[in-house]
């Protein structure tokens, strides 16, 4: 099975009328706590399926910190508390990942209060985080008549691993900081929630989250805007756009914005699509995926 078949699982298992966006509907859960929107995620990474070569132990930190992050982004949400669960294979590298975790900490304003530490022969590191947002936004609210924005254009990520993976050393890659020390949208993202209909972060890739929002939202959405200027070193520049996974960017639907850069719009209907070079086809529900 594949990932996304295996969320559907937990949303049959797990669903909870408590909870005001319950396990697989959004990046995040939303619970109400008192008068307070709380916003709690969870995500892993692992030096098999996550780590890139030429990876340092600090950036390992960093990485499952600002991953875990990207998730409060898409909701809007101040991040204010994060733990770790890390299994290592040896203590030798311990307090570089920590200051690199100590790094993302530190720029988001955000206290880590504790974990659990662990042997394993895979280096393996859980973060859990837990913000609050001030409204409501998901996948789901789009709507006909609205465009489709990015914060920063795809691909950038995937280029460069696969760069690393015909050859390429860090040093030559365009964009190494996209794929060893990724950013969240932190404060894009509680700007974006003020006016956006719709917010989701494109990690696994444009395509997939496109997707998410069409069904959630019972929309039609079409990429016309497809700029590939920032991917000419790659062999399918198309490709990397709308499936390349990795990029921590968000992705929303609004009727204007100035937070980020137009690449679609929002009509009636349901269903992904793009036009490019004079041709309209039909985007695949395509994208990384760890099985």
């Amino acid at each position: 099975m594949k990932e996304f078949d295996l969320i559907k699982i937990v949303e049959r298992l797990f669903g909870n009328e408590d909870v005001i966006t319950p396990a697989g509907k959004h990046d995040a859960a939303y619970v109400k706590i008192g008068n307070r929107l709380v916003v709690l995620t969870c995500d892993t990474v692992n030096e098999i399926s996550d780590f890139p070569p030429y990876m340092l132990p600090e950036e390992m930190g960093w990485m499952a910190i600002a991953v875990t992050l990207s998730d409060i982004a898409a909701c809007g949400a101040k991040p204010l508390y994060f733990l770790s669960s890390i299994s290592l294979k040896s203590t030798e590298y311990f307090e570089e990942i920590l200051k690199g975790m100590k790094k993302v900490a530190d720029r988001y304003g955000i206290k880590i209060v504790g974990g659990d530490i662990d042997f394993s022969e895979v280096t393996t590191i859980a973060g859990f985080a837990i913000g609050e947002a001030k409204r409501h936004i998901t996948r789901k609210g789009a709507r006909g008549g609205e465009n489709v924005f990015i914060t920063d254009l795809p691909g950038k990520a995937q280029l460069c691993l696969e760069m690393l993976e015909n050859g390429a050393k860090r040093d030559e890659l365009p964009y190494a900081e996209k794929l060893y020390t990724p950013v969240p949208r932190i404060e894009e993202g509680m700007r974006i929630a003020r006016y956006a209909s719709s917010m989701t972060d494109v990690s696994d890739s444009l395509a997939v989250s496109l997707h998410q929002i069409s069904q959630s939202s019972n929309v039609k959405i079409v990429i016309d805007n497809i700029d590939l200027s920032h991917l000419s070193g790659a062999r399918k520049p198309l490709e990397l756009f709308l499936y390349g996974g990795g990029d921590f960017e968000l992705v929303y639907t609004a009727k204007s914005s100035e937070d980020g850069i137009r690449i679609g719009r929002v009509e009636k209907g349901g269903g992904v699509f793009a036009e490019f070079n004079g041709k309209t086809f039909e985007v695949e529900f395509r994208g990384y995926s760890h099985f």
